[in-house]
């Protein structure tokens, strides 16, 4: 990993100026750096997605710790420092300059189950959560760095403010952990926010079982599009489930459900029970 330093002498050497829009802030901290590593529990059998590695503070440590490590740099300049950096010291190291979004796991799923480890900028992490949770089949865990404000409406249940449809997404398909907030000392050029360290684990399958997923999912968001009505006003719209109140009023009582009651409140339990009685 580069000290704060280092990273100013490559700047300079390459004339590379990190892009805000990109979110290019380097991570200098010795101690995440090693924290981070520590967490991805890794083994010369797994394989690793690196998801944003810039200039390499994690790259190299992860193709030292694991069988097999591919990472995904859009940054054309970051990619060819990084490779300059690396140096062919690393034969179990592929970089790639692609757009994880468009990138191609099956290319790189080799029967195992992959780990990932990415550095996320708050513009792309719920793209890249997508994403991830699209190809859940080939991944085992993710352990990701992203803005603290984000990683708490990840890991926010009923009843806080800050819990929403993307908190029931994430639960629905993974384990959500909270590891370690890192403060915004930690990079270069520093960013505006702290962030936090999480990791999701894939579930083999959702956590509660529902008929109509497609359904469930526009539940789901219908009630947190209007997250201060009550549920039965934030489903009875067109929009949503549109019906009648009486009757959806009905059908809530039915299985136990308030139709008072905030969306805010129902957890992912019950959410599958009103989508159910659909």
């Amino acid at each position: 990993m580069l000290t704060k330093t280092q990273l100013k002498e490559v700047f300079a050497k390459y004339g590379f100026t990190p892009l805000k829009r990109l979110g290019e802030n380097y991570l200098i901290d010795g101690n995440i750096k090693d924290k981070i590593i520590r967490e991805c529990r890794l083994s010369k059998s797994d394989s690793v997605l690196e998801i944003g590695p810039g200039l390499g503070a994690l790259t190299m440590d992860l193709a030292a710790s694991a069988g097999r490590v591919f990472a995904v740099e859009i940054d054309k300049k970051a990619y060819a420092i990084l490779n300059e950096l690396a140096g062919g010291d690393y034969p179990n190291l592929e970089i790639f300059n692609e757009d994880i979004l468009k990138f191609d796991l099956e290319e790189i799923a080799s029967g195992g189950r992959i780990k990932v480890v990415a550095n996320l900028p708050y513009y792309i992490t719920t793209p890249v959560i997508e994403y991830l949770i699209n190809n859940r089949r080939l991944l085992e865990s993710a352990v990701i760095m992203i803005q603290k404000e984000v990683a708490s409406r990840l890991l926010a249940g009923p009843g806080t403010k800050d819990y929403s449809s993307i908190s029931c997404f994430v639960r629905y398909f993974t384990r959500p952990e909270y590891i370690y907030t890192v403060k915004r000392a930690s990079f270069f050029p520093s960013p505006d926010v702290d962030s936090s360290i999480l990791r999701l684990t894939f579930l083999d399958k959702p956590s509660v079982s529902v008929n109509d997923e497609e359904k469930f999912f526009k539940i789901v968001r219908g009630a947190f599009n209007q997250r201060r009505k009550s549920i039965i006003n934030s489903l009875a719209r067109i929009e949503v489930l549109d019906m009648p109140k009486e009757k959806l009023s009905a059908i809530l009582n039915s299985i136990g459900i308030d139709p008072a009651a905030r969306p805010e409140t129902l957890n992912l339990t019950r959410f599958a029970a009103i989508s159910n009685a659909f």
